[in-house]
């Protein structure tokens, strides 16, 4: 008797934010994920390195594999004993053919479970500043699928709030079928397109213009079209589209959350170095050190990996004092069972510097575990107070394929680090018009500015307490 196992998992509409906790811990956890292009794909990241991730995603018109072989695909891996995950934008249940999953897994005799998710008919509603229901326009709302199947009618409900969901190629059809009701040609309408991506856009009209607009806009897919007196709402609540798109290249790009929509396109990878046999030579003297300066996480990550070969732990570490270039360095590091002496408020090598020069480091000697390719400014700084400053290459970076991005919506990049700014030239050659620079500090400032990028300086966390 088999036990594989079928999950049928909505991955919400798109922003990987709004993907549940279930759903990630099952792809993390799934021997075989079966997913929709219209997932968050940064969300195949979290699963198994050994695990089979197949795209069976459907365009218009276009399938990479029809349902029914979809259908008979997970039953074929949940009978050889397989946990399979099918990944589904939005939620499975709504308009999203999971019903029709489920059923043919009960059919084939295999256990399945469903695991709801975020609908773009309430998400895209959302981001697009559109409140479905309101007191004081409707209390009711209807969700329509534009797309029926050959021959079948499309109905429109009585409700105050319409939202019709995979109806870009049918929108005619969708507002013929509202006038054919009774809905007045200035009822307000519009179209959340991308709803809750960074691309969004949001395009409105009434019925008697909406198709021109939408003609002139160049629809694309996906999109959500609202119908009701709620669409009027949209400029006064539109949260999402005032603040900017800013587009992160290096890693941890939830600390600059504070600056706009964060798209995360990763453009550099840190891995181990080749030759460790330098790096171990300084490390078996870690405990001649009075300080030991962790300017990343990758350097606190691959520092204990290099302590653990020599089967030593944090304990090596304890006649040194720690210094952490910031929260999240030193977040990592209480991971491994080590609390920071000193982190500064300004997280960069300058702010390091300007705290240690409050100390007396006159003959201490400082440990840098650090990158092949690192900055000297601190280093720098550290010699001029009167330390003895040694560097151990731990490891380095590479330059990766990042995943596509769309510039015309992209308002500001930031460079966390010299080489986010060399792969980034390397890739995309220069800057894109109308697209401001920004820097994690001056020597990443100074190393956009030699290659022709002028970067301003990553404006502060603003403290509203």
């Amino acid at each position: 008797m088999s036990c594989g196992k079928v999950y049928i998992v909505g991955a919400g509409p798109g922003d990987i934010e709004l993907v549940t906790l279930k759903a990630a811990r099952l792809v993390a956890e799934g021997d075989v994920i079966c997913y929709d292009h219209l997932i968050p794909l940064e969300l195949l990241n979290h699963a198994r390195p050994d695990a089979e991730v197949i795209s069976v995603g459907k365009f218009a018109a276009k399938h990479t594999l029809p349902q029914d072989k979809i259908n008979a695909l997970l039953i074929e891996k949940a009978k050889e004993g397989k946990t399979v995950v099918r990944l589904k934008g939005g939620d499975p249940y709504l308009f999203g053919r999971g019903g029709e999953e489920a059923q043919d897994c009960v059919e084939a005799g295999v256990e399945f479970e469903v695991v709801p998710g975020v609908t773009s008919a309430l998400a895209a509603a959302c981001y697009g500043g559109i409140p479905p229901t309101h007191r004081d326009f409707t209390p009711h709302v209807a969700i329509i699928t534009g797309h029926r199947k050959e021959g079948r009618q499309l109905d429109i409900p009585k409700a105050g709030t319409l939202i019709f969901l995979m109806g870009v190629s049918n929108i005619s059809r969708i507002i013929s079928s509202l006038l054919e009701a009774g809905k007045s040609p200035d009822t307000p309408i519009a179209a959340v397109e991308h709803g809750t991506r960074y691309d969004q856009r949001v395009i409105t009209g009434t019925l008697e213009n909406f198709e021109e607009k939408l003609k002139a806009a160049q629809p694309r897919t996906p999109a959500i079209f609202i119908v009701g007196r709620v669409v009027e709402l949209q400029q006064t609540l539109d949260w999402f589209g005032k603040k900017p798109n800013v587009l992160v290249m290096g890693n941890h790009p939830q600390r600059y959350a504070y600056l706009g929509n964060i798209v995360h396109r990763r453009i550099i990878d840190c891995v181990a170095v080749d030759d460790y046999t330098e790096a171990d030579e300084t490390i078996k003297h870690i405990a001649e050190f009075n300080w030991i300066v962790f300017t990343s996480v990758n350097g606190a990550k691959y520092l204990f990996e290099r302590l653990a070969t020599m089967k030593l732990d944090a304990r090596a570490l304890a006649n040194a004092k720690i210094a952490a270039i910031g929260k999240t360095t030193a977040q990592r590091l209480r991971e491994y069972g080590i609390t920071a002496d000193l982190v500064p408020q300004d997280e960069s090598s300058v702010g390091l510097v300007e705290e240690f020069k409050k100390l007396e480091m006159s003959g201490s000697k400082v440990l840098f575990p650090q990158a092949e390719v690192a900055s000297k400014v601190l280093p720098a700084g550290l010699t001029e107070l009167g330390a003895t400053v040694e560097g151990a290459i731990v490891y380095k970076t590479i330059d990766i394929e990042p995943p596509e991005v769309d510039f015309d919506y992209i308002d500001k990049i930031l460079f966390t680090s010299g080489s986010t700014v060399r792969a980034f030239t390397k890739h995309y050659g220069k800057m894109p018009e109308n697209t401001e620079a920004l820097a994690l500090g001056i020597p990443t400032q100074q190393e956009a500015k030699k290659h022709g990028i002028e970067a301003g300086i990553i404006p502060p966390k603003a403290n509203c307490s």
